[in-house]
């Protein structure tokens, strides 16, 4: 069983998804991903949902602070 498609019940927080998994899933390149969300860091062991979570947080906030300037 794939436990990317299929993660443990409670454990998905600390589960790690590597950036490509994440942009075929997506459908954005890993360049963009890692550029927006991850201020080009590259993030070889993958990222967990509250690290993507958080990311995605960071990325609306400082979006929103730029369109109301």
């Amino acid at each position: 069983m794939d436990q990317a498609a299929n993660p443990i019940p409670g454990n998905e927080a600390h589960k790690k998804v590597s950036l490509a998994a994440l942009a075929e899933m997506t459908g954005f390149p890993v360049e963009l991903i890692q550029q927006e969300l991850f201020m080009g860091e590259k993030n070889e062991e993958g990222v967990s949902l509250e690290e993507l979570r958080a990311a995605m947080l960071n990325f609306i906030d400082a979006t929103l602070i730029q369109d109301e300037k």
